[in-house]
Formats: structure tokens, C-alpha cells, sequence
């Protein structure tokens, strides 16, 4: 078995991966965007659960081209729910599979069709990257034919997924212990560039909450970085760009409203000048109290500020794997586009990208070797505006 290889004459077009293995009869056309939306469904299902993550799965369209080899194209998928009735394997329940069989029937080949089923996929939580004896069972029972493909995807919490293709031999027997080819399943590493995904996310309207519009993944960092006690306090970032002037658009004129003549000024008798300066002398005194009282209640105007911009990070033992998560409701968090979790343990820094599905199931595991960690969450709600909070983890 080969591991995460990909060379530059595996991308067609800029639009597909393509893994073939030698002398072998199939060669699967992997789209880049079916990439970035699976990966999206994996993820969801590998935050859903504690420890190992639910997996989730479903139908794989495109289309299949025969000849001296068959190429099969994988353009679409369509996802299928699984109640985990008996776990987080991807082992399904009789409804599940009546809405399967439902689904399939919907997607099944015929001639006019320009998409249709071509194969399945699941994503795989378990140890090896291998096929099941339910997974044989559900493959030869609903695709049958020769040329129809199985994809597995293997989530990880601080690494790039890993997927592979299982096929029907010439004989039609399947090797099921591991793919020939493993490859790294996402769409910067099998040389497709930046998410579509992603893109079309920013290109859409922020979403509303109540800190200022936000960004929740990471990417590109602020140059400011907040820095917080062992405790997690957060800190508000924000680097302000000047602001250059506006042009008015073609056609658009401007006439300054006519001058108003000011009242002709009177004279006030000197006898008089008292009353308003003792009103004006006044108005001070109660101006100058009511700051006075606000300045006995910092800490509750401050506490507004505060949890504003909370993020609530943190890290607990799970196991051989500490768990860190992150309050999903807290208004920056929703409101974010993007952001950047930093591990720090000695000398070893990783740094984990998430979105804003994986900001919406805030739970990551890592495995430590140490008896202190540093946990740093960067929050962009603009791109030069960021909240971030720090976490020290110790035994």
C-alpha cells in the first residue's frame, strides 16, 4: 500500500484528482469540489461524538466512461443520515436503510441521465483504514455492478484527513484490508488550491450577532496578538486601516444648502449675567457628580466588555487525550468567519484550521506527551480584527 502521494500529473484540469493505481482497471476522477463539501460532512460527524466522532456517509454521483481502462468521475455526492442505533459506525438501522434504498433509486443509471450513482462513501473513525464485513454486505447489495467504487475518509483532529478508493478486481473479488493508494483529502494538499467552499462562505453576507462582524477559521493572522493569563482571560484585537476618501459617483452633484441669516445679536445687561452662568455652574455640579458614581462600579462596565468577547476556552482529560473546547454560543464565536487554534507543548507548535462548521462543534482532541500545553484560540471576526484567548493546560 501506498501512502499520501500525489503527483502533478494526478490533477486533471485543475478540477479533479485522479487516483489510478497501475495495471489495475479503475481510474476514479475525484472533483475538488466534492472534496471540500465531504470533507465538510466528515468533520461535522468527527465533532459530533466524544473520543472517537460518529460516522456519517452516503451516495457518490458522477459518472463512469468504459474502455481500455474505466474511468469513473465522482462529481456530487448525496448524504445519507444514520441514527448510530448501534454506535458511532456508520452501521445502518432499518430506517436508515429504507431512506438509503430511497435515495439510491432516486440516483440510479439510465441513459439520460448525466449524473447517477456511481459508488459510496463513509468516513472511517475506527483503527485501520480497511472495509467491514457490513461494508461488503452494503456494497454488493445496493451497487453491484463492476465498476461502481467505495471511498473511505479517515477524519483527524490536528492533521489533514486521509482518504482511499476500494474497487471491484477483474475477477471481481475486492481487497479489503487497506486501498492501494492513500491520499490526503483536502484540496490544497491534492493541488486544487483554496476551498470553494471557504470562498463562497466569505463571499457571502456576515452573519449578525451582537460583537462586530467576524471571521471564524484561520488562515492569514493579525500582526497583534493578546496576551492572557493561565486562567484564559481573552483580549480584543483590532488594527484600524485608514480610511482613504470617497469618490462621489458619475452624475452625482453637490449644492451646500443657502447660508441662514443668524439673528442679529443682543445685548445682554451686565445686571443679568449671573443667572445663566449660576445655571451653567450647576449643570456641572450634577455632571460632575454622576461621573463620580460611575467610577465606583468599574468592574460591572468592564464585565459587559469582558463577556462580549468571551470565547471560554479550556482543556480537560479525556482519556489518553486532552479535550479542548470552546463556548459555541458565545457572541464572537458566532459571529466568526474563520480562526486559528495554536498548540503549543516545549518546542512543538501545531496549528489546527478550523471553519465555522468546526467553530459550531467546538471539540478537539490531542494527544500529549507532556505535563503542560498551551492552548491558544484566534477568533477573526474581520481579517485585521481578531479575539484571542490562551489556556494553560498542566497535569
Amino acid at each position: 500500500m501506498d501512502t499520501l502521494q500525489v503527483n502533478p500529473e494526478q490533477i486533471s484540469q485543475s478540477t479533479h484528482y485522479v487516483w489510478e493505481i497501475p495495471e489495475k482497471p479503475v481510474v476514479v476522477h475525484l472533483s475538488f469540489d466534492a472534496v471540500d463539501r465531504i470533507l465538510v460532512e466528515v468533520m461535522r460527524g468527527f465533532g459530533a461524538i466524544p473520543r472517537r466522532g460518529a460516522e456519517v456517509g452516503g451516495i457518490l454521483l458522477g459518472s463512469v466512461e468504459t474502455g481500455e481502462k474505466t474511468v469513473v468521475r465522482v462529481e456530487d455526492f448525496e448524504a445519507i443520515a444514520c441514527e448510530h442505533k448501534r454506535g458511532p459506525s456508520y452501521l445502518l438501522s432499518e430506517g436508515d436503510a429504507a431512506r438509503y434504498e430511497e435515495a439510491l433509486a432516486r440516483r440510479r443509471y439510465s441513459p439520460e441521465k448525466r449524473s447517477y450513482a456511481v459508488g459510496c462513501y463513509r468516513s472511517h473513525t475506527r483503527e485501520a483504514l480497511s472495509l467491514s464485513p457490513e461494508d461488503l454486505q452494503h456494497f454488493d447489495a445496493c451497487f453491484p455492478s463492476p465498476n461502481a467504487v467505495m471511498l473511505l475518509v479517515k477524519p483527524y483532529a490536528t492533521r489533514v484527513s486521509v482518504g482511499g478508493f476500494f474497487f471491484r478486481e477483474a475477477n471481481g473479488s475486492m481487497v479489503t484490508q487497506a486501498p492501494y493508494l492513500e491520499f490526503p483529502f483536502r484540496r490544497k494538499e491534492l493541488g486544487g488550491g483554496a476551498s470553494t467552499v471557504g470562498r463562497a462562505r466569505e463571499a457571502g453576507p456576515a452573519p449578525m450577532s451582537s460583537p462586530p462582524s467576524s471571521n471564524g477559521r484561520a488562515y492569514p493572522r493579525s500582526a497583534a496578538e493578546g496576551i492572557s493569563d493561565p486562567s484564559g482571560s481573552s483580549t480584543y484585537e483590532q488594527e484600524q486601516a485608514g480610511e482613504e476618501a470617497q469618490e462621489p459617483p458619475p452624475g452625482f452633484s453637490y449644492s451646500p444648502e443657502p447660508a441662514v441669516p443668524s439673528e442679529p445679536v443682543r445685548k445682554i445687561r451686565r445686571t443679568n449675567v449671573w443667572i445663566p452662568l449660576s445655571f451653567i455652574f450647576l449643570l456641572l455640579g450634577v455632571l460632575v457628580g454622576f461621573q463620580a458614581s460611575l467610577s465606583y462600579r468599574p468592574a460591572r462596565n468592564a464585565g459587559i466588555l469582558t463577556d462580549a468577547y468571551s470565547i471560554s476556552l479550556a482543556a480537560s482529560r479525556s482519556g489518553d487525550y486532552l479535550r479542548i473546547h470552546w463556548d459555541r454560543n458565545s457572541p464572537a464565536v458566532r459571529a466568526a468567519q474563520r480562526a486559528v487554534l495554536t498548540i503549543s507543548e516545549g518546542s512543538y507548535n501545531k496549528v489546527v484550521d478550523l471553519d465555522v462548521l468546526q467553530l459550531q462543534n467546538p471539540t478537539v482532541y490531542y494527544r500529549n506527551m507532556s505535563d503542560s500545553v498551551r492552548f491558544r484560540l484566534e477568533v477573526f471576526l474581520k481579517e485585521r480584527v481578531s479575539v484571542v484567548e490562551t489556556f494553560d493546560w498542566k497535569r
